[in-house]
């Protein structure tokens, strides 16, 4: 799935339909948002990740196939997008490991949903 408009590139990679049709509307009411993507595993968000070229990649840790862990350095080498960890792994360990494979921010799902909105504002500037 992808919409298209003028902006800020972003790649969810999640399985949860919930979570994603959360994410889909808070970004696709948003300024500054053009384009954004939904794999459902691992190995999709790789290989879309080369297709679009995303400038945000929303990545959780527990998918199908390769975990977000795994596929985190690996997107790292292909892209240069900053990539938002979104997880219910939200513990010390889980967090350190991610920030040091390159995440930029690390989120739980649970308590810091609502600041995905200002990171990405943070990101690019959003124009009024």
């Amino acid at each position: 799935m992808k919409i298209t408009k003028k902006g800020l590139k972003i790649l969810i990679v999640e399985d949860s339909l919930l979570i994603v049709k959360r994410l889909w509307s808070l970004l696709s009411d948003m300024d500054g948002v053009s384009t954004i993507a939904h794999a459902k595993d691992g190995n999709e968000a790789i290989l879309l990740a080369m297709e679009l070229n995303p400038d945000v990649i929303i990545l959780d840790i527990k998918i199908p196939g390769k975990s977000g862990v795994e596929v985190l350095p690996e997107l790292k080498t292909k892209s240069y997008a900053k990539v938002i960890m979104l997880t219910n792994y939200s513990d010390a360990y889980y967090k350190n490991l991610c920030m040091k494979l390159g995440a930029e921010y690390f989120l739980d799902k649970s308590n810091e949903f609502e600041k995905i909105n200002e990171i990405l504002m943070s990101i690019v500037p959003i124009e009024q």
